[in-house]
């Protein structure tokens, strides 16, 4: 698709299409003792590359920062995730383009994206801000050995996850993330129908139609909408179904050791420090834990999110 910029712009938005990107994440690896196949040369170009400062008509001064990635692969595979980047992605920048031209408002700042390596397969994960409101994400992956694309059953098929598992445990991670969203609406609120019907309606949001990727840490990441109280209603967030977070309530001085985060089935382990005038009552919200020695407490985490509570008992001794 042909692209009506002006040279002025051009040159003050430094804007660079078709050229290899030097963004580290997308820095190809070394070849592993398995022979995976990765290409030799830097696997992502991007279509648009600018950052810069901007005024509009009236006055109002706006950073930018919009970096669009392209995967340099000759495949029909490729050439489909492209044209779904730029659709998605690209035009969206290049109203923001039109917009400068005219001396407009931008309602959109930033589009960034990294690459993560799965052996062979290569996700792309693309964050772009709307109205300066709400983030947007868009996955993909590609696969350079076999010159295919990844699918969501895919990555399903090569854990070893049935569909049913998968979408349990990812309704349980947005339950978690759609309670910490509201963890700061009053007591009453969260009591209502309403809040009620929005968690329902965002249970029913959750299919196995929703991106998802291998991150950095090799973990499956879901992109997920989820229902909000306030503001747009319902936005984005990266959730992960299989890994869940272990927060520290109480007092938490008296924690020596406690991981932050755990795959539901993992025995969890939480090392105390000795209380030599007092008693330590520690326990995990929603499961059943055991207390091993007197130093340490261990449990079974959960498919959810989990608060472990930890108190001092004095002995009442002066």
């Amino acid at each position: 698709m042909k692209r009506a910029l002006s040279v002025l712009l051009i040159a003050a938005m430094i804007l660079t299409m078709g050229v290899y990107a030097a963004a580290e994440s997308a820095e190809p690896r070394q070849e592993s003792d398995d022979s995976t196949v990765r290409p030799q040369k830097n696997p992502v170009y991007e279509l648009y590359s600018a950052d810069g400062v901007y005024t509009d008509s009236i006055g109002n001064e706006e950073t930018y920062s919009f970096h669009v990635p392209q995967i340099f692969a000759d495949s029909a595979a490729a050439d489909e995730i492209n044209a779904e980047i730029a659709e998605n992605f690209g035009e969206r920048v290049e109203t923001q383009f039109h917009n400068m031209e005219g001396g407009h408002s931008l309602w959109s700042w930033r589009t960034e994206w990294h690459a993560y390596w799965n052996g062979s397969q290569m996700f792309l994960l693309i964050k772009s801000d709307v109205s300066g409101d709400c983030d947007e994400y868009g996955a993909y992956g590609y696969d350079f050995e076999t010159d295919s694309r990844v699918t969501n059953e895919m990555i399903l098929e090569q854990r070893g996850i049935s569909k049913e598992v998968y979408l349990e445990n990812l309704k349980e991670a947005v339950r978690s993330k759609y309670e910490m969203a509201h963890s700061g609406i009053p007591a009453d609120l969260l009591e209502t129908s309403d809040y009620a019907e929005l968690l329902e309606k965002t249970m029913e949001w959750q299919t196995l139609e929703e991106p998802m990727f291998i991150d950095q840490f090799g973990e499956i990441e879901t992109i997920a909408l989820i229902g909000a109280m306030a503001g747009a209603g319902q936005y984005y967030h990266l959730v992960t179904p299989f890994v869940h977070h272990i927060s520290i309530v109480g007092d938490s001085g008296l924690v020596e050791s406690c991981p932050e985060t755990a795959h539901a089935g993992e025995t969890v382990t939480v090392s105390l420090y000795d209380a030599t005038d007092g008693d330590l009552e520690i326990s995990a919200e929603g499961v059943d834990g055991t207390r091993v020695g007197w130093l340490e407490y261990q449990f079974v985490m959960p498919a959810h999110d989990v608060d472990v509570k930890v108190e001092f008992i004095g002995n009442g001794l002066a």
